[in-house]
């Protein structure tokens, strides 16, 4: 038959995935073509007359894609030679997983079971969610680049409304003279109904079963999620930090503080902030691996300096450093740029400073900086907390 198969991503040769996933759209965008899935595929069993070997002429593939401009899906025959196939290499980890669990279904009443009353989208949804545009600019002798989303030919999210037999299944599907497969396609089709923005309206179309994937929520995760928000909660994952200098310690959690959860499209994403990087990042539902906890910031942090509650001067230089608690502390350096930093393993050490007076730093091991060591002046430590136990058992 061929190397294809029914549902499988394919594209013109020109379409940037040809180089790979990650490569970002430049110059005119919309010159990119579709993401398409193989829907029907067929055999030539004829020879080639311009072929002095008698080679047979190459078979044909029907693809599908969406097309944004009018919100309906369209189809187009190419033969092999005309297209290139498109990895999609997240689909192809979770067939992996799933490998032996799936049965396709060969009766109607099976598919209807399966599908109807569910959320599907075509095949090529996440790969077209991942696709990149980049422009750029200069200004002087800098180069300037901004990356962004392009969303031309994104799938949506459709409701299939019943299940029908194919009609043509049979239509030329064997060739009559030796019984060999001539025209492979869909024996199923899923009546699906989406919203048409074009039209504000609702359009519908007979789709087959085997090129859409079932759209998924993890609705426990996501309340999960959501209860923890309400109380601001802090949410521990997976992550492993190995202190410099210290090679058999190391923190194998972070803490972080979620801030929304956006549904893109037919994905659920997680956009949370690192307390130790204190960067805003964000993942897929189903990519994030997190444990909730019952604490939020302020519950993890005590003994703060300076201390205003007291009528005690708040001296800096009078504080102990123990090399086996964790303190967050606010730090200016030599430019006046602030950050916040957790820092462990310190201790203290004097120095003369590049304008030769003795200074005092804090030698500690930075998770700011990956667990990196850092020398910080103590006198430009504008504040203190001790973390609590529960911190160190959150982390460790």
């Amino acid at each position: 038959m061929s190397n294809f198969q029914i549902g499988d991503l394919i594209s013109l040769k020109n379409h940037p995935y040809s180089l790979n996933q990650k490569t970002k759209i430049g110059a005119n965008a919309l010159m990119t073509p579709p993401l398409m899935v193989v829907t029907e595929i067929l055999k030539q069993n004829k020879f080639n007359p311009d072929s002095e070997n008698e080679e047979k002429l190459l078979g044909q593939v029907l693809g599908t894609f969406y097309n944004s401009k009018n919100c309906n899906y369209e189809k187009f025959w190419f033969n092999i030679d005309e297209i290139i196939p498109i990895t999609n290499a997240e689909k192809e980890n979770i067939e992996e997983d799933n490998a032996g669990k799936k049965t396709v279904p060969t009766e109607l009443t099976a598919v209807k079971k399966e599908y109807k009353g569910k959320q599907v989208i075509l095949n090529t949804a996440d790969a077209e969610l991942g696709k990149k545009k980049i422009s750029w600019s200069e200004e002087g002798d800098k180069e300037k680049f901004r990356t962004e989303s392009y969303m031309d030919f994104l799938p949506p999210v459709m409701t299939v409304i019943d299940v029908v037999e194919n009609s043509k299944f049979l239509k030329d599907r064997r060739d009559p003279k030796d019984g060999t497969l001539k025209k492979d396609s869909c024996k199923f089709l899923l009546k699906c109904k989406w919203f048409n923005p074009s039209k504000q309206s609702f359009s519908e179309d007979f789709i087959p079963f085997n090129i859409v994937e079932e759209v998924i929520f993890d609705q426990e995760k996501i309340d999960i999620i959501q209860l923890g928000m309400s109380g601001s909660k802090l949410f521990k994952i997976p992550k492993i930090i190995p202190f410099e200098g210290h090679p058999k310690s190391q923190i194998n959690n972070t803490l972080v503080e979620i801030i929304n959860i956006i549904l893109l499209n037919h994905k659920v994403r997680i956009v949370y902030s690192d307390y130790f990087s204190k960067k805003v990042k964000s993942a897929y539902l189903q990519d994030f691996d997190f444990e909730s906890t019952k604490f939020k910031i302020t519950d993890l942090a005590k003994n703060k300096f300076p201390d205003y509650s007291s009528s005690v001067f708040n001296d800096i230089k009078k504080l102990s450093w123990e090399q086996d608690k964790f303190y967050e502390i606010n730090y200016t350096d030599r430019k006046g740029r602030f950050t916040q930093r957790i820092i462990t393993n310190c201790s203290t050490s004097t120095f003369e400073n590049e304008d030769e007076i003795e200074e005092t730093f804090i030698i500690a091991n930075c998770l700011l900086r990956k667990g990196d060591i850092r020398h910080f002046r103590l006198k430009n430590i504008i504040e203190r907390s001790t973390l609590t136990k529960d911190f160190e058992n959150l982390i460790m």
